[in-house]
């Protein structure tokens, strides 16, 4: 459920710390050429998230460009497009009464929502539970680093656009009716799952993390559109486009883009970089 909200649209030294605190895992990739420095975000945080890891914060001193999927706070002139289902032509009875308590629960129009497609309901309940959790978009990782790049003049990468981003939303199977349905069906215990989440990021506890992203995966064809396809989209970027060529890359992208075989990393170790952590993790109980 977790990738629906923090993967696009709701977390140095150039060697391995010594510090005996644990922190959000920066990945070190790099060939003869290039070096990425890569920290998986989460898009909407708190205050005590920061400061960011010495790993990220001391490459961050010499790097040549930020690298994030979308700039997030570059305007847009991309209608939302609503057509298509709507929610209440999609759920039946039962699970319209249960969206409509979540509604009532996070102070949302149910009316709204009912109208919305699939796919824009989720987005919508997700992150309105993340305010409720005292998460903020202004705090996630990708605004903070965005404004600091805007603010210090280093050259902005993007992976891909907003346009493509809403486009990929629009073209979900089935409207996004799975994510819907699997987010009203888990809706009890998604807070203390957002939380738990959080903590992993926090810690750098990439075992947890792991899990928490395969406890939320969808259909194959869900996975491929969300997830899978756009690594392997990036990977290839990272290796063969022509702006990634020679220097040092800040990368910042969603932190379940990071974990498994076909997470980022080990698809760009594949491709013949060399990958190394140079953070320190710990374990979380949730």
């Amino acid at each position: 459920m977790f990738k629906t909200l923090f993967s696009k649209a709701l977390m140095v030294l150039p060697f391995i710390t010594t510090s005996v605190f644990a922190e959000p895992i920066v990945w070190q990739i790099k060939d003869a050429n290039r070096e990425f420095i890569i920290l998986g975000s989460v898009h909407a945080g708190t205050h005590d998230m920061y400061p960011l890891p010495k790993a990220f914060l001391e490459h961050w001193k010499t790097a040549d460009s930020l690298v994030v999927e979308a700039n997030i706070l570059r305007p847009s002139q991309a209608p939302l497009d609503m057509s298509g289902p709507t929610t209440s032509s999609m759920l039946n009875h039962q699970q319209l009464e249960k969206l409509a308590s979540i509604a009532n629960d996070l102070k949302l129009p149910y009316s709204s929502l009912s109208k919305n497609p699939p796919w824009l309901t989720v987005i919508n309940i997700q992150m309105s539970l993340a305010t409720q959790l005292g998460l903020s978009a202004e705090q996630g990782i990708d605004t903070i680093l965005l404004r600091r790049a805007m603010t210090e003049d280093l050259p902005i990468l993007e992976l891909e656009s907003v346009e493509q981003q809403l486009s990929m939303l629009k073209s979900m199977p089935d409207h996004g009716k799975e994510m819907l349905t699997t987010s009203i069906d888990d809706w009890e215990k998604m807070s203390r799952e957002f939380t738990c989440l959080i903590d992993a990021w926090k810690s750098g506890d990439s075992q947890k993390l792991t899990t928490l992203f395969e406890k939320s995966q969808h259909s194959e064809a869900i996975d491929n559109v969300l997830i899978f396809d756009r690594n392997e989209d990036w990977a290839n970027q990272l290796t063969n486009g022509s702006p990634y060529q020679k220097g040092k890359f800040m990368i910042v992208v969603g932190a379940f883009h990071l974990f498994g075989d076909k997470g980022l990393p080990n698809l760009l170790k594949q491709n013949g970089f060399t990958v190394t952590q140079l953070t320190k993790s710990k374990k979380v109980q949730c």
